[in-house]
């Protein structure tokens, strides 16, 4: 089988993907690397040299239009503009925020990535989703939206999806629904309607080229 590799960035802000890691690394058998710089060598260099000779690459973590972070807090970019071609020839699967708009700006073909996703406090802090005000979710509103998205993806992840996107957006938007209307239904968290529509907004601006 191909490698698969999954880079997964560990900290406080993507504590809530580990299941989803866990899932990626026994359902494609991948390889799980991080942002470690607890050693003598270069984390970055770690990571490429593991991304080298792999066909299939997963990164959760964070991102925006121009990049994607090692790490957010010391605002190290993994990818970029410099380094975007070591993701050439690869299927990718990016997710994080803007990730999407990440694709199209630097034309990366056989990828999935995705919009915003508000996936923690400070993300809703004075925020609009599109046009809709989510400044007023609280903590148990983004913990419920987190744990919707991760079994969503959970749900959605396969050998099948990643071998034919379009099967991979109908997975997504069933498994999507599923947690929308539990939401809705059960009324688990305050803002139980804003989560619903934050839900549908994540699988609407998902980017597959």
């Amino acid at each position: 089988m191909s490698k698969v590799v999954c880079i997964y960035p560990q900290d406080l802000t993507t504590d809530f993907l580990r299941p989803l890691c866990d899932h990626i690394c026994a359902t494609f058998d991948a390889v799980e690397v991080g942002y470690d710089t607890s050693g003598d060598d270069d984390p970055l260099e770690l990571i490429y040299n593991e991304i080298g000779d792999a066909k299939i690459v997963f990164f959760l973590g964070h991102g925006m239009s121009t990049c994607l972070y090692a790490s957010t807090l010391d605002n190290v970019e993994l990818f970029n503009k410099d380094t975007i071609s070591l993701l050439e020839g690869k299927c990718l699967f990016l997710l994080a925020c803007d990730s999407g708009q990440f694709i199209t700006k630097y034309n990366i073909a056989n990828a999935i990535g995705f919009g915003f996703l508000p996936t923690s406090e400070e993300d809703v802090t004075n925020r609009k989703l599109h046009n809709m005000d989510i400044s007023n979710t609280g903590i148990l509103d983004v913990e419920y939206y987190n744990k919707a998205l991760v079994q969503c993806l959970m749900d959605t992840l396969s050998k099948e999806t990643m071998a034919d996107h379009h099967l991979f957006i109908e997975r997504l938007r069933f498994n999507a629904s599923k947690e929308i209307v539990n939401c809705l239904i059960n009324k688990e968290c305050k803002n139980y309607r804003i989560v619903a529509d934050e839900l549908y907004y994540m699988y609407n601006d998902i980017v597959i080229k």
